[in-house]
């Protein structure tokens, strides 16, 4: 049992498909959900300094409808088991109300609609202290399909412990939805270094055959891909159909970012796939 956190932009989504993946969740969440509806700044704002009553009307008329669509979404999905708390936020910075969800929830779930991440809610999901689970546009079939990407091999923004972290994420959340998992991991060999991609190939293999077993894993299934990770993820993901890939956030300056990005940070350019980020604070 979890306790989770939803984020929405106001009057954005197909309310049907919202709701088809949030029963799942909600009926493997722990009680009171909370759903958080980011609005627009009401309409207009700096001419309120003047009583202007017809701009303070339409923004009036704005949060009804806000709120009138948000009473839409959450009435179907409320029974006996499942409390939802409803709040707004109409300002554009949304680190206050950040810092109060996340000392409540053990998982934040964002609502992506267009199968593009809101630029709104681009700093909540890198700054993130939780989970983070994206929902695309892509339906849910009967029984999840989910994806655990690792990278044994790690670098020193990369902390030891993030693979299994990803694995035991993917595994709860499995066992949560009632889907099946499976472990990749992405092998690129460079150019220069082709003649040897033998060699590079047999001991990623080995690195991986001994993360699954010191964790007790033995019956996962797992693969190796050829490439360049964010390529071939992608790839993997539409090839198998799969439903949610679960892989790290690892937080990077912003020169570093600038000059190579990061595998997470590409994917989410388009969301092809539901994406479960964890950061490396998790638990």
């Amino acid at each position: 049992m979890y306790r989770a956190t939803l984020l929405l932009s106001a009057l954005e989504g197909e309310l049907s498909l919202i709701r088809s993946k949030l029963r799942p969740l909600l009926r493997a969440s722990s009680s009171p959900c909370q759903v958080v509806i980011h609005g627009e700044s009401p309409p207009l704002q700096r001419f309120y300094l003047f009583d202007d009553q017809e701009l303070a009307a339409a923004a009036d008329h704005y949060k009804q409808q806000v709120n009138d669509w948000a009473q839409s979404l959450i009435a179907p999905l409320a029974s006996g088991k499942v409390a939802l708390e409803l709040s707004y936020i109409w300002s554009k910075s949304l680190e206050t109300a950040q810092k109060h969800w996340e000392s409540e929830s053990d998982l934040l779930v964002v609502y992506c609609p267009g199968k593009r991440v809101p630029p709104r809610f681009r700093r909540v999901i890198e700054q993130s202290q939780c989970p983070v689970l994206l929902l695309s546009d892509h339906p849910w079939p009967t029984r999840l399909s989910l994806l655990a990407a690792i990278d044994p091999f790690h670098k020193s923004d990369r902390p030891a412990d993030m693979d299994v972290k990803i694995v035991n994420q993917a595994l709860g959340l499995t066992r949560a939805l009632n889907g099946e998992v499976s472990v990749v991991h992405s092998c690129y060999v460079p150019a220069y270094m082709v003649k040897y991609r033998s060699m590079i190939q047999s001991t990623h293999q080995q690195v991986i055959q001994e993360f699954i077993a010191n964790n007790g894993w033995r019956k996962l299934n797992w693969r190796l891909l050829q490439g360049e990770p964010s390529q071939t993820l992608i790839s993997y993901c539409q090839k198998h159909r799969i439903d949610i890939l679960v892989m790290g956030l690892v937080a990077r300056g912003l020169f570093q970012r600038q000059m190579t990005g990061s595998t997470s940070e590409q994917i989410m350019e388009t969301l092809y796939c539901d994406l479960l980020l964890i950061p490396k604070s998790s638990a």
